[in-house]
């Protein structure tokens, strides 16, 4: 049985990245991964301007008039740059063009006005309060590499900087299935045995949040036939994610179907929950997932597999997101064997992160999901933790908690 590591490392060995290039506007752009480097099209800032509202002036003018000043004109946004007539000043706005002639800014708070006189206390630096052209990005520089994933305010700077679309990836087409004979859609009534199917919405909903274009391929019977005629067109798609027939019961198809069809290339990894995890491919793209049918197991090894695939088919590197936080309640288990995330509650306590473990540990249990926002990682060898310790611990991408 492989480790968390070894089977990490062998998954991102095997992940046949996507080709092509789409280009889209900036609007539809969140959440995509960059294809290649992307540049500015203008200067940031586009021209000098002023950090202030106040008044420009010419540190030389200043000293030869014994700081006193003549108002004449305004800059504001907008406008194209102004030219200083010698012995004036120009009153001034933030983010207004600096005008021609004038290498400083004085505050309005540090002048006394008189009518059409402006008296300065005190001559300032040349390039007080100025901010120049270029100083944040020049036109042609890269602002972005092929692999980065775009969020909102990355696309607020491309927009800054002059960029109209931006070179993408295309999602990974992905076909989610929930297999079982017991599994019923919520709104049916329920027959004695049968329960309501939850792992597919959740798989649909991570996939979409991973990147991917999420297709449900809805729900399977425990029966070979009809998981080899859904997997007929498995071409079709560069990942199958299933839940349930991960395991080795009787019924536990899923696996031995792939096997016929494709290559496994790990099944059971040294994790709990999730140790019945099974990766393959099937012909050159296609990356399949069969995971556990508990809801808990099948969250945890979405984190842990396909998330990490779905970031890797992108050209991108993945990091684990791993956090240090403090441990709120002594912890401790008999089975040290296996790789252990237990659900927890992150929160934030003064200056630190504190991780609370949650009543209701076994894989069947959903109920402790509502306050679920993190996952307490124990290796193998640690047979637990007491209060106050620092844990390791991977927060889901939802908020902290306040304390």
């Amino acid at each position: 049985m492989l480790t968390l590591d070894e089977a990490q490392q062998k998954l991102m060995a095997a992940i046949v990245p996507g080709e092509g290039t789409e280009h889209v506007a900036l609007a539809r752009g969140i959440g995509r991964y960059v294809a290649a480097p992307v540049h500015a099209v203008v200067d940031n800032p586009a021209f000098d301007n002023s950090a202030m509202d106040g008044y420009a002036a010419a540190t030389a003018e200043l000293l030869a008039a014994g700081g006193r000043l003549q108002l004449v004109g305004e800059a504001s946004c907008g406008d194209a740059p102004g030219r200083l007539v010698p012995g004036t000043t120009m009153r001034i706005f933030t983010g207004a063009p600096l005008p021609i002639g004038a290498d400083t800014v004085v505050m309005q708070e540090e002048v006394a006005r008189e009518a059409n006189e402006v008296r300065f206390p005190s001559i300032p630096q040349v390039g007080q309060y100025i901010r120049r052209r270029g100083e944040d990005f020049r036109a042609g520089e890269q602002l972005y590499r092929s692999g980065q994933r775009l969020r909102t305010h990355d696309l607020a700077l491309l927009s800054a900087a002059g960029v109209v679309e931006v070179p993408v990836r295309p999602r990974p087409r992905a076909l989610v299935v929930a297999t079982g004979n017991e599994l019923v859609a919520p709104g049916t009534p329920l027959r004695p045995g049968q329960i309501y199917e939850s792992n597919r919405l959740a798989t649909l909903l991570l996939l979409g949040a991973a990147g991917a274009e999420a297709i449900d391929g809805g729900t399977v019977r425990d029966e070979p036939a009809a998981l080899r005629a859904l997997l007929a067109h498995a071409a079709d798609y560069d990942f199958i994610v299933t839940s349930g027939g991960a395991s080795v019961g009787d019924h536990d198809l899923v696996k031995q179907v792939f096997a016929e069809i494709g290559q496994i290339d790990f099944w059971r990894v040294k994790i709990k929950p999730g140790k019945p995890v099974a990766f393959g491919k099937v012909g050159g793209k296609t990356h399949f997932f069969s995971l556990p049918g508990n809801p808990v197991s099948s969250l945890v090894t979405f984190k842990l597999f396909v998330e990490p695939a779905i970031v890797a088919w992108h050209g991108a590197s993945y990091r684990m997101p791993l956090v240090s936080a403090v441990a709120a309640t002594d912890f401790s288990r008999r089975d040290a064997i296996r790789m252990e995330f237990l659900r927890a509650r992150l929160r934030q306590d003064g200056v630190h992160l504190v991780a609370e473990v949650l009543r209701g540990q076994g894989s069947h249990q959903i109920g402790t999901m509502r306050h679920t926002n993190a996952l307490l990682r124990i290796d193998a060898d640690v047979t637990g933790f007491r209060k106050g310790d620092t844990v390791t611990v991977m927060p889901l991408g939802e908020s902290v908690d306040a304390a």
